[in-house]
């Protein structure tokens, strides 16, 4: 006779409730491994650091590997419930009340790495309202705690020529007179549109020239550099632009394609324009803000090319997902005389 323990339903799921998918030091990343970096490998440990160079991870036995971050594929870990609230909260568009928990879970969070990434979080929610001041600062600051950091992906840098509003001018001329490069091509981005446009494009050009500067700043400076010239520029020209796009850094292209996309609608290159200008939404979803842009413009070369319902499909797109966005109160004027 086999004897089994019944034990009651509640006790039972109270205690796998009390199971974290991820206990403290009981972290998962997911490695590259194999000659060609091409095999998946699940590693568990306690994550110690994560920098944009690489990720030490202690395994129960104290053994400290570092693994090169061009090889980590994904982390799961155990956040705070503050994160995970900001995260839902975020998600749902509810964007002051993501940072106010962002804000929290950056207090509570001992682990250095995930601060930052809860900072990379406030970047993208104080961009998306606007506030690229605060937004800036709290960028400078992730670079500060780790120079080759992971996310510049979320770099608040400006893609159109609009003068800075009342809290980002000071913020910016501050940034542009910073000894760090990272700071000064924050700040020239924003100043291009305004008085201080030759100091902004000297700072750019010294950046973009130097060998010394990480690449990814030198990338960041180029292109702002092509801002200045899109007016002018001809087909041969942005079509060099284009080719050293792609030589440049993944993370730092978005700003990149928008600017391709501007000076080819100039050009009065419609198709092309907007196929660069989606290549920011699609590949660059991170920086919301410019994608709801430049989902609008794509969807305005789309008109011109009398493709009415593609174009439509964009503005709906751009209501749908960037509705705290000015792109968004466009598109939705822009739709009214499609939908009578």
């Amino acid at each position: 006779m086999r004897w089994q323990v019944l034990l009651p339903i509640n006790f039972v799921l109270a205690l796998a409730a009390s199971r974290p998918q991820n206990c403290p030091g009981e972290d998962t990343v997911t490695v590259l491994t194999g000659k060609d970096a091409k095999v998946r490998t699940n590693r568990i440990g306690e994550i110690i650091e994560y920098t944009g160079e690489s990720l030490q991870l202690k395994s129960a036995s104290g053994r400290v590997e570092n693994i090169p971050a061009a090889r980590v594929v994904d982390i799961r870990t155990q956040w705070t419930p503050a994160q995970e609230r900001g995260d839902s909260l975020r998600a749902e568009g509810k964007l002051e009340e993501a940072i106010t928990a962002y804000k929290q879970a950056k207090r509570e969070e001992p682990r250095v790495w995930a601060r930052r990434k809860i900072m990379a979080e406030l970047v993208g929610c104080y961009s998306e309202l606007g506030r690229f001041d605060v937004a800036g600062d709290e960028w400078l600051a992730i670079v500060e705690s780790d120079p080759l950091t992971r996310h510049y992906e979320v770099v608040p840098v400006a893609w159109i020529p609009t003068p800075p509003d009342g809290a980002l001018q000071p913020r910016a001329a501050a940034w542009l007179q910073s000894k760090a490069p990272q700071a000064q091509v924050l700040g020239a981005s924003w100043l291009l549109a305004g008085p201080e446009r030759g100091g902004a494009v000297a700072a750019l050009e010294g950046i973009a020239g130097s060998k010394t500067v990480d690449r990814r700043i030198r990338s960041l400076a180029q292109i702002q550099l092509w801002r200045t010239k899109v007016v002018l520029a001809k087909l041969d020209e942005v079509q060099r632009w284009q080719a050293a796009l792609e030589q440049m850094p993944a993370e730092v292209r978005a700003s990149g394609y928008f600017v391709v996309g501007e000076a080819l609608a100039r050009l009065e290159k419609p198709e092309d324009a907007a196929l660069a200008y989606l290549h920011v939404p699609l590949v660059h979803s991170q920086q919301r803000v410019m994608a709801a842009d430049a989902l609008l413009a794509a969807a305005k070369q789309h008109e011109d090319l009398g493709r009415t319902e593609q174009a439509v499909g964009l503005y709906r797109e751009v209501l749908s997902g960037y509705s705290r966005t000015a792109a968004a109160e466009e598109a939705k004027t822009r739709l009214e005389p499609k939908s009578k």
